[in-house]
């Protein structure tokens, strides 16, 4: 795989091929959805999430730490 990675996430699959392998991760696009000012997952389903950190101006670095914090059971990251 292409790109950063996260527990087999990475930054160059679509958020539709991270949820439906991380069923987990939709959570964490969920509280992405107020800093990129749209529902990602209504908007952005087909794109990749380097496509949507780049298009929405998010921390690429911070949302795979969520996305491994999730999928590892590790509860709620922080909102910093």
């Amino acid at each position: 795989m292409s790109g950063k990675e996260a527990d087999g996430i990475s930054s160059s699959m679509t958020l539709l091929d991270i949820m439906s392998r991380h069923r987990e991760a939709e959570t964490v696009f969920r509280r992405y959805d107020e800093k990129a000012g749209v529902c990602l997952c209504c908007e952005a389903l087909f794109d990749t999430l380097d496509q949507v950190a780049n298009k929405y101006q998010l921390d690429i670095g911070r949302i795979l730490e969520d996305l491994n914090t999730a999928v590892r059971g590790g509860g709620e990251p922080d909102d910093s």
